[in-house]
């Protein structure tokens, strides 16, 4: 998929600022971070209604937050879920494609189900700031989990706090939209999304973490990404338990430190050397801060954390 956005966005003559943040202006976001999954037969609701966290009778016009995970409850990946009418469309960490695409196949047995890849097909592009979206001389005002089909392209509002909307098309298609946002917007690298997902507390599963954490560990459930009211999907006797008891040991906090943050780092407890959280998600230096998603214990949010046990690099949980 990046080399296909290279190409279009060199043909456009589009230069792509290396890190912005700017909360007032309109941006795009070539986003060459995810994979797409196209989920196709007359089986496909049944099969991903028993797999994922999510309840796609939810998904009829819609997108949604949901997620997979394994027997033990444990999440193996996270999606944005598109439903094209005729097929699912399943966004989520390109590090994950191999793994989650051969894993899936394993379940379909005698399903009318096909699971194709076009990572390399679609193209997605992230847009921030914008109350209303333009496109094609046509305005378009979206609730959170709307999907729209203009031009060839599926889009749809993302549940945070900037309005962002994403937008999932072939190449073809994309050209003429480039070609009419140029002129309106700056185009700036996922990597700047990366930080927007982190500011709104949207986790992502990467291949490193996988099936290690339950849904409500991640913030899964508070982002309406697991139905407590569906049927039986993989995981879910020990996900719903959990949630009738009331009794979540992690749970996932928006960090900040002046130092550098890596996702899989330990977080410790101040004089114990103890490990009591691990980040999740990590961003590149802004106004001289990291920021990060990280699952620390519920019990020591309280206490002064170290992302280093000789208690250099503090760490700060922003509410």
């Amino acid at each position: 998929m990046k080399n296909t956005w290279e190409s279009v966005l060199n043909e456009k003559n589009i230069k792509i600022k290396e890190y912005c943040i700017n909360n007032d202006n309109p941006s795009a976001f070539p986003l060459s971070i995810f994979a797409i999954l196209e989920i196709t037969g007359n089986d496909r609701y049944a099969f991903l209604q028993n797999q994922f966290t999510n309840d796609l009778d939810n998904n009829k016009l819609t997108s949604q937050l949901s997620a997979w995970c394994n027997p033990k409850g444990k999440v193996i990946a996270n999606f944005i879920i598109i439903n094209t009418k005729s097929s699912y469309l399943l966004i989520f960490k390109k590090d994950l494609k191999d793994y989650v695409f051969k894993k899936l196949n394993m379940y379909i047995l005698r399903s009318e189900v096909t699971i194709n890849d076009i990572s390399d097909l679609y193209l997605l592009l992230g847009l921030s700031n914008l109350n209303k979206l333009e496109l094609n001389n046509s305005s378009i005002l979206l609730e959170d989990g709307d999907v729209e089909f203009i031009n060839k392209q599926y889009i749809t509002r993302l549940p945070d706090f900037s309005g962002r909307y994403l937008i999932a098309g072939n190449t073809k298609s994309f050209k003429n939209t480039i070609e009419e946002l140029k002129e309106k917007i700056e185009f700036v690298n996922d990597t700047t999304w990366e930080l927007l997902d982190i500011l709104s507390k949207i986790p992502w599963i990467a291949f490193e973490n996988k099936e290690r954490y339950l849904p409500q560990m991640i913030n899964l459930d508070k982002l309406k990404a697991v139905s407590f009211k569906k049927g039986c999907f993989t995981g879910q006797e020990v996900i719903a338990r959990i949630h009738y008891r009331g009794r979540v040991k992690r749970c996932l906090e928006l960090i900040k430190s002046k130092y550098e943050m890596h996702a899989g780092c330990y977080l410790y407890l101040k004089n114990t050397g103890k490990k009591v959280g691990e980040i999740l998600n990590s961003s590149y230096k802004i106004d001289d801060a990291f920021f990060g998603l990280a699952v620390i214990e519920s019990d020591k949010l309280d206490n002064e954390l170290f992302a280093d046990r000789l208690e250099k690099e503090k760490i700060n949980i922003i509410p």
